[in-house]
């Protein structure tokens, strides 16, 4: 199902600070945006909307949310690219308020009732990841901005995600009707901001900018290097990690000499016994990275962190060694699709 949530555990156990960029960017805002490079303003306003609305799906829906900043002659194409984020966080708003008024007759629909709520909270996260990638972009020049798509697009994917995983939860058409025609509006915008985001280089050729102007500059003799992701590696994982994978986890894995600050083993030579004994002692006050080695075992347990555990990261002994399996199904038990992850995070 393409709204499932679920973290597979391969080579690794990874859980990589998902929720810092919750912490750290939400608190920021737009007004702590990097002006050092100021992007300049584009030429006319029915040129930059046409402009930037054209790498969309739903280019009308485009047009229509850009309303305001259109009017703004000097505007730059951060500036549209805020507006097109900010107005969809509006109408994820708006979503999320329908679902909040839909009333379920439990008695006669006990599973839909369910389902409901979990759409009530999932369009509720959707609110708040759409409200984190407008922090980051807020906080990026047009250079960073390009340097930092895959975490960006990391936010609005997850928001498709809530988005389809309660559509596909709803049944009885009453309630599944009522939901879906309150997220026409945000749906189609966070498809927007997903291809404005994915082709930002098409964007701002459209505005005859140059993406050159915004690299730092550099006091050596020496030809300066072209400007990469950090993540960058080749699309299959060259050194055996998810491309998604921080560089800082890799050389951190590779160096071979992880020092974790707590073990979990199910022979009782580590401090805990399950990974959820070690999760609920992860100190709330702390520095730096939070490490948990899982020694090999079979743990028969579903692991949800709450997303103030922020930069976490567990390993394990392998794909054939280290498991965690939690055994739930919507089918089997009756458990809502959205709480059969084994492993994930929640608010």
């Amino acid at each position: 199902m393409v709204g499932k949530v679920i973290v597979s555990l391969v080579s690794l156990i990874l859980i990589v600070g998902v929720a810092i960029g919750v912490v750290v960017v939400v608190n920021k805002g737009h007004g702590g945006r990097d002006t050092t490079s100021a992007t300049p303003p584009v030429a006319t306003s029915s040129k930059a909307v046409t402009s930037f609305c054209s790498t969309t799906n739903y280019q009308d829906a485009c047009v229509n949310s850009l309303g305001n900043v259109a009017k703004n002659e000097s505007a730059t194409p951060m500036d549209y690219i805020m507006a097109a984020i900010n107005a969809t966080i509006e109408e994820a708003a708006k979503a999320f308020q329908v679902a909040q008024s839909v009333k379920v007759d439990a008695a006669k629909h006990p599973n839909q009732a369910l389902a409901v709520d979990d759409c009530k909270e999932m369009l509720g996260w959707a609110v708040q990841e759409l409200q984190a990638a407008f922090s980051m972009v807020g906080d990026s020049n047009m250079h960073s901005l390009q340097d930092r798509e895959f975490e960006i697009l990391n936010w609005f994917t997850a928001v498709v995600s809530y988005q389809q995983s309660c559509l596909e939860q709803l049944e009885v058409p009453e309630y599944k009707s009522a939901i879906e025609n309150g997220m026409v509006n945000a749906t189609q915008l966070t498809s927007n901001a997903i291809n404005i985001v994915a082709k930002i280089a098409d964007v701002l050729q459209a505005f005859e900018i140059n993406l050159d102007m915004f690299k730092p500059t550099t006091t050596t003799t020496t030809t300066p290097t072209k400007s990469r992701r950090l993540l960058e590696v080749t699309e299959v994982g060259h050194d055996g990690y998810p491309t998604w994978f921080q560089a800082g986890d890799r050389k951190l894995l590779a160096a071979g000499a992880v020092t974790p600050n707590a073990i979990v083993a199910k022979d009782g030579s580590g401090q805990y016994n399950t990974i959820n004994d070690a999760v609920a002692a992860i100190p709330k006050k702390r520095q730096g990275k939070w490490i948990i080695y899982i020694k090999a075992g079979i743990y028969n347990e579903v692991v949800l962190l709450p997303k103030s555990a922020a930069n976490v990261f567990m390993y394990g002994d392998g794909p054939t060694k280290t498991i965690v399996t939690g055994r739930k199904n919507c089918g089997i038990d009756g458990t809502p699709t959205m709480h059969t992850a084994t492993f994930g995070m929640y608010k």
